[in-house]
């Protein structure tokens, strides 16, 4: 029974290994967050959207096309699980400035 279980665990952790993606990126130190953050502005182009995969040519003569598929294939492996859409501050409410312009915080008002 034990052999059995020991088995199944095997298999399991096998398949889930199976299931990772690596490629040696030849840019930024093999960094995929400075790489799909940054893009590569000496080629030419910058990240549009890196969970996508998108990006923006700056100058078509200088273009290098080589970085940017690089660029499409390792970058939306690299954010499992992120949104797509482009809302990402929407619902964010607007933080109240930490030191009140009277210089007086509320706990010594209170305490008046």
């Amino acid at each position: 029974m034990k052999k059995a279980l020991l088995l199944i665990l095997l298999l399991a952790a096998s398949t889930t290994a199976s299931a990772q993606f690596f490629k040696a990126i030849p840019y930024y130190g093999n960094n995929p967050y400075l790489f799909c953050t940054l893009g590569m502005p000496s080629d030419c182009w910058l990240p549009s959207n890196p969970v996508t995969g998108s990006f923006t040519v700056t100058d078509w003569e200088c273009f290098n096309p080589t970085s940017a598929l690089v660029y499409e294939e390792i970058c939306p492996k690299a954010f499992p699980g992120a949104s797509t859409t482009g809302n990402l501050g929407s619902s964010l409410e607007p933080v109240p400035p930490a030191n009140p312009a009277n210089g007086v915080s509320d706990s010594t008002q209170s305490s008046r």
